[in-house]
């Protein structure tokens, strides 16, 4: 017996009958609850079932589907500092991420410095240790000034003295006595600032250096920690005395021995020769010994190892710090010019309205407003020379960073609340460095 196809099979699964077969023709609805073979899953939400035309070869977009939750989703409360929940704010950077600028424990940031962080350090760190910064220059101005005015007071008597140049027989004996001791004294002064400037070069080294850190230095406090350098300082200006002298002697020699051989043309040819070449040496040997000061002070360097780190610093910067330095010079003397040239104007302005008939009130005047001139002249000098050496220390401290590494020194110093007499002297790169390596790092 033929058995037909629609009736149910108790052999069959039940399930299977409730449904209609394919290609029976039958459109009945599965019943609820029994899923058939036609029979989808539940849509989760945020879910886009595909369109069909993304399964032909037209591209479509991608859908706005389901995405992993954001962080701080689960209702942990946000980081500090940290991105919102749900990314960063649109129109902004996140908050807590990407670069960060570097530390700036006292008057210039630790790291590389540019000419402004130079200029604008210098001052703050003579405004929060003035006393240190400026008493020194200021003192040494002031006798090398007040010395210069004792040494010109015999060639004023001497001109004031209307018998020693008048009549038949002056007297030049007077006159010539008074020129030496002029340029003796004034020699002599000299000799004394230079040795003198030295030691305040590497005096100013210790406030400023310790301005980095936010350190407060005291005037008697910088002498102490200056003592045990005084005696190679006093060496560093003796070796700049006799490196000028010989300079000056051997350009002498080749200008004197060629004007004794040869024609007055020869000879101005080769002194404006030996000018040419000996000038831009100068200059050169000049900015590559700046630092050996500083050297002597803030690394306790003997003087030919000083000398050698000087060069090393400068080796590859040699046009950075000469512009640093002319920029500077040229700043404090404008500044300082602003401040003596009225006083000039003033005194010869004063002088020209005094009575001709009284040559020694003239010179009683001069000498007066000599010393006070002088007074006001050493202050500006000072001051000038103070923000000199206080840009050449934080130039000689951006050196260091850029070669050694020195601004994490100082951030290692600081986090752990080292106050070291010196920055760097405390551990670090400073004890094991070669001075005289050219590579060291």
């Amino acid at each position: 017996m033929t058995e037909d196809p629609t009736t149910p099979d108790r052999h069959r699964d039940p399930d299977a009958t409730d449904g209609a077969e394919p290609g029976s023709g039958r459109d009945e609805p599965t019943p609820t609850g029994h899923p058939g073979r036609d029979f989808a899953p539940p849509v989760p939400p945020g879910f886009q079932t595909p369109s069909p035309q993304a399964w032909g070869g037209t591209p479509v977009p991608p859908a706005q589907g389901w995405a992993p939750p954001p962080p701080n989703a689960w209702g942990q409360s946000p980081t500090p500092g940290g991105p919102p929940p749900g990314g960063p704010a649109p129109g902004g950077p996140a908050q807590g991420w990407g670069w960060a600028p570097p530390p700036k424990p006292g008057v210039v940031p630790l790291r590389p410095l540019g000419i402004g962080d130079l200029l604008d350090g210098s001052f703050q760190a003579i405004r929060r240790n003035a006393g240190a910064t400026l008493g020194l220059p200021v003192m040494v101005q002031l006798f090398v000034g007040v010395v210069t005015a004792l040494v010109t007071l015999p060639l004023f008597s001497v001109v004031g003295t209307p018998d020693v140049l008048e009549g038949a027989d002056p007297d030049f004996n007077a006159l010539t006595g008074s020129l030496l001791t002029l340029v003796g004294g004034s020699l002599l002064a000299t000799l004394v600032s230079v040795f003198l400037l030295v030691i305040v070069q590497g005096a100013i080294t210790i406030p400023v250096l310790r301005a980095v850190l936010n350190r407060k230095t005291r005037f008697g406090q910088a002498l102490r920690i200056l003592r045990p350098s005084i005696g190679r300082l006093l060496l560093v200006a003796l070796l700049y005395l006799a490196a000028g002298l010989a300079g000056l002697l051997v350009c002498a020699g080749i200008v004197t021995v060629v004007a004794l051989n040869s024609s007055a043309g020869v000879a101005f040819t080769t002194a404006a020769i030996v000018l040419v070449v000996a000038v831009p040496t100068a200059v050169w040997i000049s900015v590559r010994i700046t630092f050996t000061a500083h050297a002597v002070v803030a690394e306790n360097l003997g003087v030919r190892r000083a000398l050698a780190r000087s060069f090393t610093l400068v080796k590859s910067s040699w046009w950075r710090c000469f512009g640093i330095l002319l920029l500077t010079g040229i700043i404090v003397g404008v500044v300082t010019s602003l401040i003596t040239s009225p006083l000039s104007m003033a005194g010869g302005m004063i002088g020209g309205f005094m009575s001709p008939e009284d040559p020694g009130a003239l010179v009683d005047f001069l000498v007066k407003f000599s010393f006070i001139t002088t007074i006001l002249t050493a202050v500006a000098t000072g001051l000038g020379f103070a923000y000199q050496c206080a840009v050449t220390t934080l130039l000689y401290t951006d050196l260091r960073i850029r070669r050694d590494g020195f601004d994490l020194e100082l951030l290692r110093e600081f986090d752990a609340g080292i106050d070291a007499p010196l920055p760097g002297m405390s551990g670090g790169i400073r004890p094991g460095h070669d001075a005289g390596s050219p590579g060291v790092r």
